[in-house]
């Protein structure tokens, strides 16, 4: 366990960074992966529209809240108070479980993308160079956090719900700098944050409510909260926010962190590099399960009706996702099913796929599914880590077997350029208000150019036009 040094203060270090980050400083293949961040994140938005569980009672009373016109909702047009748009963007963002994946744990993308954004159109005419530099920050903060997490705890139980807890930095700290907060306006930023932060891993433990769909709503509504606060002049500036007695890491890690992953060389090295983009709409724990299942049914071309039995076998983490069985064998829910084991590897060895219809409610049903997953079952192996191995049992005696060690997105195989539009693509085709080819690919365009736009605002426009315009 860490403890607080009188001589150092991470929040203030950070702080100083955060505010003084230039998109200048930047490297090439920084800037490149926050335009990816971008684009999947503004995909993933659009597709829960209309299929995120959750969402629809969030953008309702968003609606019915009034206020003033500043930000958009993202695919249906209306604006509202900033305030609001983060909340209800970032609701969507990770509501399909679809978006990003941090190296070390969390989601980039939602708890940052969402924020800033609400921020730089309702301060208006904020650049994309500008808007890249506050990325480069709140997602570089997460992606500390979450290493500094990861190295401290080891593969112990997981009680935060990380990305929604680390994501109220990571939102105060991209919305504070669009809105140019100075150092000390950032550390108040910070310990506003830490004073709304909160998260806990029991919504997944505890049977998946729709509300657990859009958790990430509350960090970037807390986020955006704390950077207007603060530059509106609260103070907010205590020492050790983040290492103290009483701080974030005592608070919820059990005072467990490695302290020199949140300040050491800073601007040199970008943990955010670390991002994964996912193939699945699904938890990133399942990945190496399901992609071993996709394999499997493509190499060996088992006849269904002789299924007798399939075995998972993973790490520790997927513990949460296997249990109750009878709900993770027969999710009611989209968000039940995407933070299964047993449901999405089903749909992997009966249709040799898996998309964002499979978690429709036709999809949920799909007989044949639910017969293959109710003859599955799972072991823990401590040593299989993030492995995942999926065996299946026929009634002829034979076995076939399938490992996966780093599944389709891992860095070692991540998405292509080219997959990520696709996936951009294919997404908005779920928007409320859909959009024509054209102007998807000039959004596409927009953000592969962000840099030389003088408005970011002008992609939320494009999002929130009809496809008659």
């Amino acid at each position: 366990m860490a403890s607080a040094n009188a001589e150092k203060d991470i929040a203030e270090i950070y702080s100083g960074y955060a505010a003084n980050l230039t998109y200048a400083s930047l490297p090439a293949e920084v800037v490149s992966t926050l335009k990816r961040i971008v684009l999947d994140t503004l995909g993933t938005t659009l597709a829960a529209n209309t299929l995120g569980e959750g969402v629809q009672p969030l953008v309702e009373m968003a609606r019915s809240a009034g206020g003033a016109a500043e930000s958009t909702l993202i695919g249906f047009g209306q604006k509202v108070p900033a305030i609001m748009a983060a909340l209800v963007n970032g609701g969507m963002a990770q509501a399909l479980n679809y978006a990003d994946t941090a190296e070390w744990g969390g989601h980039l993308g939602p708890t940052s993308v969402p924020a800033a954004l609400a921020v730089a159109e309702r301060a208006g005419r904020v650049s994309g160079k500008e808007f890249l530099a506050a990325l480069a920050a709140g997602t570089e903060l997460q992606s500390r956090i979450s290493r500094t997490f990861k190295l401290a705890a080891g593969d112990g139980p997981i009680k935060p719900l990380r990305t929604q807890l680390w994501g109220y930095f990571s939102a105060a700290v991209s919305a504070g700098r669009v809105l140019r907060l100075t150092q000390e306006e950032m550390h108040s930023a910070l310990g506003l944050a830490l004073m709304q932060a909160s998260g806990t891993m029991q919504v997944v433990q505890g049977g998946d409510p729709p509300a657990k769909a859009i958790y990430a709503a509350f960090p970037n509504h807390g986020g955006v909260l704390s950077a207007l606060l603060s530059k509106q002049g609260l103070g907010a500036r205590f020492s050790h926010l983040f290492e103290g007695e009483a701080g974030l890491f005592a608070l919820y890690h059990e005072g467990r962190f490695a302290p020199n992953v949140l300040e050491a060389e800073l601007g040199k090295e970008f943990h955010l590099l670390g991002v994964r983009f996912k193939p699945w709409p699904v938890s990133g724990v399942v990945h190496s399960l399901l992609d071993a299942a996709l394999q499997l049914a493509a190499k060996e071309q088992i006849d269904l009706a002789s299924v007798e039995r399939v075995q998972l076998r993973g790490g520790p983490e997927i513990g949460p996702f296997a249990e109750p069985a009878a709900l993770r064998k027969r999710p009611a829910t989209a968000t039940a099913a995407a933070n299964s084991i047993f449901f999405p590897v089903a749909k992997a060895l009966v249709n040799l796929r898996l998309a964002l219809d499979d978690f429709t409610p036709s999809g949920l049903r799909q007989p044949e599914v639910l017969r293959i997953a109710e003859r599955m079952d799972y072991s823990i192996e401590r040593d299989l880590a993030n492995s995942g191995i999926v065996e299946v049992t026929t009634t002829d005696g034979k076995r076939h077997v399938s490992r996966v060690d780093k599944p389709l997105g891992h860095l070692s195989r991540p998405l292509s350029y080219e997959q990520v539009v696709e996936k951009f693509l294919d997404c908005a085709t779920h928007a409320a208000r859909p959009l024509s080819p054209q102007k998807l690919q000039e959004v596409v365009e927009r953000v592969d150019s962000l840099e030389q736009a003088p408005d970011v605002a002008a992609l939320t426009r494009l999002l929130g036009s009809p496809l008659s315009l």
